[in-house]
């Protein structure tokens, strides 16, 4: 999290800006989990997946991103929010399939959704080429950030998205506090790629890695505790994210992930 200097009163609106998607995320888990009660599955394999795949999974994207930033770092940050939103409709239009096919509608009646999967992509590639508005990018951001999370917490093993996102968090941790990206890319290229993989808030500006690993992570504690453990989840990330946020006022930048993770995590570890 970058921080802007502002009033404490903006810091409310900013937790209502968070909380809104993960309430969306339970609402999207819940179609995700009934489908599957119900033999619908969502088309992610799963069943190979365990510890050693999460780290490795990992550690090959975290030094493939990396390597792409130091050699063409505004390109490769495009190229990620660009695939990002396009998994994000992809994840949109399971959840679509998986509520027509709970609720017993006419399987043809699929084909009303098409509309919003173009819609999806134009935006997507409209981003890319920087023609998208920025409110229209935010939402675009959010909205996929949030569908791939809840499809990912919610379909995944719980042990893999667990080691996901505590990988996830302690590498957002060092690459703040060492400010590596920032001298592995240059000041100027720094500026550059936040710019287009964070979020402006009131109060400060969030990465929209943060948004797919608390959705990610509600989506997961929904699955293994239900409703009550995910709307705890969502207390204790937000929780997370206020105290984030005053300490992002006094530093100018933090980790956005470490406290919120950590403290949202909680309730999962006790389930286990």
């Amino acid at each position: 999290m970058l921080s802007e200097k502002p009033p404490a009163r903006g810091v409310l609106k900013d937790l209502v800006f968070l909380a809104i998607p993960l309430v969306a995320t339970v609402l999207a888990g819940v179609i995700i989990l009934s489908g599957r009660a119900a033999g619908f599955s969502t088309g992610v394999a799963t069943g190979g997946v365990d510890v050693v795949t999460a780290l490795a999974t990992s550690c090959v994207l975290i030094f493939g991103v990396l390597y792409g930033l130091k050699h063409h770092p505004k390109r490769i940050a495009n190229i990620l929010v660009l695939t990002f939103t396009l998994v994000g409709t992809i994840s949109g239009l399971v959840l679509l399939k998986i509520l027509f096919e709970a609720s017993g509608v006419f399987p043809a009646l699929f084909l009303l959704a098409i509309p919003l999967g173009y819609l999806g992509v134009r935006w997507s590639f409209l981003a890319y080429l920087g023609s998208l508005s920025r409110r229209r990018t935010s939402f675009l951001l959010v909205a996929s950030s949030t569908l791939l999370g809840t499809l990912i917490g919610a379909s995944f093993p719980a042990v893999f998205t667990m080691v996901f996102l505590a990988g996830l968090a302690i590498m957002d941790f060092l690459v703040v506090e060492t400010d590596f990206l920032a001298r592995l890319i240059g000041s100027r290229n720094y500026d550059s790629v936040t710019s287009v993989t964070t979020l402006p808030l009131e109060t400060s500006f969030v990465g929209i890695g943060d948004f797919l690993a608390y959705s990610m992570l509600v989506a997961m504690s929904l699955q293994l505790i239900g409703i009550y453990g995910a709307i705890e989840t969502i207390v204790l990330i937000l929780v997370g994210a206020l105290v984030t946020l005053q300490i992002t006022r006094m530093r100018s930048k933090t980790a956005g992930l470490l406290i919120p993770v950590g403290l949202g995590l909680i309730p999962v570890i006790l389930a286990l």
